[in-house]
């Protein structure tokens, strides 16, 4: 069962702000490793209150399509 992704999004409250985002695929497994690396403003605090947040999650693949191939036989009565 995939599990979804939701990203942080600026709010009245907070905003934001990206820094880095690096994205590593990785074939064996079928999934992209990403880290991302984002500044949170705390818009209510008076003097603009900031925290550095590190994140780390895992991107799974689409399933790939498997086409069968189908042989016609005929029958000769």
């Amino acid at each position: 069962m995939k599990k979804p992704t939701i990203e942080l999004k600026s709010t009245e409250f907070t905003e934001i702000i990206e820094i880095e985002r690096t994205v590593t695929p990785e074939e064996e497994k079928r999934v992209d490793h990403v880290f991302v690396r984002r500044r949170k403003i705390c818009k209510r605090h008076p003097e603009g209150f900031a925290t550095e947040e590190y994140s780390r999650f895992d991107i799974e693949w689409p399933e790939e399509v498997k086409e069968e191939m189908k042989e016609e036989i005929k029958v000769n009565s």
